[in-house]
């Protein structure tokens, strides 16, 4: 265990790990077991956490645990001599690593005293004897470049949800169990030479051709909740009448969107359907939502001439931007697909500020920190989601250029909102649902932070934790429309729910077997 004293004093930590933490006093001490656990209890993560990094090659290289406090400022308030900043400028502290090589791949996920979590990436260079890269004689610290790679993080220390001695609040999850102490977690990954400097999309594609492919699947009360999907699906069923259609939204995938609608509302739906409920599984990194619908389009030509197909959507997050791009195509399919009624759930049809491009890092952040601080939801959003959340860190982290196209067609006043027609050929089959969360405890920390991460990115607008609240049923403009209040729910914040807790709630459920008559 070494001794912070609030000075610029580089501390070794050992195994070549050097802390350097001016304005914290106290201890830090360099861990062997995984991250996570209170005291009083083994050190853990959760099954989930762990399960996700190993599905992502990623492993804990370094883990560096910091029971600390703020030290005292100097008389008049003075700076603190060898004051670190980080980029966006927070008192920071440094993190020194060794450099493992070019094919090795290091991120640092930061979890603060109150576990909040945030991804942060190495410095592109660094000075040996520096404070965050000012001063000191230069040595390259970049992948690969150097005997060491080093990190600058916020050293702010927040406050524990859960004291110390204390049991975590009933119903209380979180991927990384809290502690009261600030988490340094370094990770690894491999890095495929090929792609490094490569485009994001190029990235993303790959990961997703394997893992996110194109598919139809049923979606029955039999089948709704699983991830593993049986083969020999027939997509000719879907001509034989009215079927209902779910178009998942961006990271996950149909079971791990849906996956928490209780079985009586699937049973319900399913009977009404006659049987027809299908779920279409997509990429939404990698692409937009028109080559999402082109997909479909595709799977239903194969059906043969003559075929015409009608559905009802249900859609969740990006899956509404499919939605739209769907009911462009039908206009001018020449009546082979029909759209009747769309159900819009927590859909960005105004866009999100998260997914422009400056803010893709705190996009990442949010997302990590509502699946392991929201209240509890489906655990089969948890893995969805936070497998692709890993992917997308590896892609920042390895340096990939360019933006994601299935993300950057969220962003406000971007191509793909700007672009795509009216949502439906007749605005009276819209439907829509939005939330208005509030968060708290930890949550409500985490919404106060500096912009950089996550604060005034949607200003004082109501909005569920991802999605502004009022753009899922309204979009302005010539080509817009607007959802009547007969045909909408807006959650409020007593409800609690999140963008991907929706389907945990009756009056959702009670939604959607009104307005679907099948």
């Amino acid at each position: 265990m070494a001794q912070l004293d609030g000075t610029a004093r580089r501390v070794d930590l050992g195994r070549g790990v050097v802390i350097t933490a001016p304005g914290l006093r106290g201890n830090a001490v360099l861990k062997d077991g995984p991250l996570g656990g209170r005291s009083g209890e083994p050190e853990r993560t959760t099954e989930a956490w762990d399960d996700a990094l190993a599905r992502a090659g990623m492993r804990q290289a370094v883990a560096v645990e910091i029971d600390a406090t703020t030290a005292p400022r100097t008389r008049g308030g003075a700076g603190r001599a060898g004051e670190v900043r980080t980029a966006e400028g927070e008192p920071g502290l440094v993190l020194d690593v060794p450099d493992l090589g070019p094919t090795r791949g290091q991120v640092l996920l930061l979890v603060d005293e109150a576990g909040v979590p945030s991804w942060h990436y190495p410095e592109p260079r660094a000075r040996a004897g520096s404070q965050g890269g000012q001063g000191g004689s230069l040595k390259d610290a970049s992948r690969g470049g150097g005997a060491t790679v080093r990190f600058v993080v916020p050293s702010a220390v927040g406050t524990p949800r859960v004291a110390e001695g204390e049991d975590a609040p009933i119903g209380d999850r979180s991927l990384i169990t809290l502690i009261g102490k600030k988490i340094l977690s370094v990770l690894v990954y491999a890095i495929v030479d090929e792609l490094v400097g490569a485009a994001a999309q190029l990235v993303a594609s790959r990961w997703e051709e394997s893992h996110r492919p194109t598919r139809l699947r049923d979606f029955g009360p039999a089948a709704y909740g699983a991830a593993v999907v049986s083969d020999g699906f027939d997509a000719s069923r879907l001509t034989a009448g009215r079927s209902l259609l779910f178009l998942h939204g961006a990271f996950s995938t149909g079971h791990g969107s849906f996956g928490a609608l209780p079985a009586p509302t699937m049973e319900l739906l399913a009977t009404r359907y006659e049987g027809r409920v299908f779920a279409l599984d997509h990429p939404t990194l990698s692409v937009d939502p028109v080559r999402n619908a082109d997909d479909l389009l595709g799977v239903l030509r194969d059906l043969g001439p003559g075929s015409a197909v009608d559905v009802d959507l249900v859609c969740h997050s990006r899956g509404g931007l499919v939605a739209r791009a769907l009911a462009d195509a039908a206009v001018r399919s020449g009546g082979r697909l029909t759209i009747g009624r769309t159900i819009f759930v927590a859909s960005p049809n105004s866009g999100t500020p998260l997914a422009d491009g400056k803010h893709l890092g705190s996009f990442v952040d949010r997302v990590t920190a509502l699946l392991d601080l929201a209240p509890p939801g489906p655990w089969s959003v948890v893995v969805d989601v936070l497998d692709a959340v890993l992917e997308v860190v590896k892609i920042i982290g390895q340096g990939a250029l360019g933006g994601l196209p299935g993300l950057a067609a969220m962003r406000p006043g971007g191509e793909f909102l700007s672009l795509i027609a009216s949502a439906a050929p007749e605005e009276s089959r819209l439907y829509a649902i939005d939330a208005d969360f509030e968060p708290t405890g930890s949550l409500a920390a985490l919404w106060r932070l500096p912009d950089s991460a996550l604060d005034k990115i949607f200003g004082d607008r109501a909005n569920d934790g991802v999605v502004p609240s009022e753009g899922v049923g309204f979009v302005a403009g010539e080509l817009g429309f607007r959802v009547p209040e007969q045909r909408s729910l807006h959650l409020t914040s007593e409800a609690g729910t999140w963008h991907c807790s929706f389907f945990t709630q009756p009056r959702v459920s009670e939604a959607l077997t009104t307005w679907l008559p099948g």
